[in-house]
């Protein structure tokens, strides 16, 4: 290793030690319950200076920094979002909900089950096909939205509150980090679903 590389490796190990430094004081103040609650509200600013810096009003910023912008996404159209106790909390895209018209049941595994990134935990069903719902981290399953099993339709209704399916707790901030890195956000995954578009109109 020559001496370039490890200043930059000492650079990136410092600044995050003084990053967590950071966020551990700010939880402190009492301003954040959680370093979910912190990532949760950078990520919220963070998309307000990406929007600012593209010239988008201040009333479009707002309307557009509503739950589903908030939120990162599997190619398999299931979405993520960290809740202020650390979990990860997850649903399907609204996209995904128009095709599946007319839900009429809901499986997933139970409470206290594990599950791997991009492999499924549940199935959603219509009366003319079943879904596979993905997991977009890896970790433990720590609630089971039970409304859906007399009311699976409200994932129809509202896929990005009320129809939430699962939380999941990751297995730890280092894996969920790296697993949340490769989602995309919301303009990437409208990207991806214009591009499925394109295939079904060919």
């Amino acid at each position: 290793m020559n001496e370039k590389e490890k200043t930059s490796e000492w650079k990136t190990v410092s600044l995050r030690t003084e990053l967590i430094k950071e966020i551990e004081e700010a939880i402190k103040t009492g301003r954040y319950r959680s370093i979910s609650e912190f990532v949760s509200e950078a990520i919220r600013l963070r998309l307000e200076e990406l929007m600012h810096t593209q010239g988008i009003p201040a009333e479009k910023r707002k309307e557009l920094l509503v739950t589903p912008e908030l939120l990162l996404y599997t190619p398999k159209h299931t979405w993520a979002q960290v809740t202020p106790e650390g979990n990860i909390r997850v649903g399907v895209s609204d996209y995904a909900q128009r095709h599946l018209k007319g839900i009429a049941h809901v499986m997933t595994e139970a409470v206290g089950k594990e599950v791997n990134k991009m492999e499924p935990f549940g199935v959603a069903e219509t009366w003319m096909f079943m879904f596979d719902l993905y997991a977009p981290v890896s970790g433990k399953i720590t609630k089971v939205n039970e409304k859906l099993k007399n009311e699976p339709n409200i994932i129809n209704e509202d896929p990005y509150g009320e129809g939430w399916i699962v939380e999941i707790k990751p297995k730890n901030s280092l894996v969920l980090e790296q697993e949340l890195k490769s989602l995309l956000g919301p303009r990437e995954y409208n990207k991806w679903v214009n591009k499925l578009e394109g295939r079904l109109r060919e």
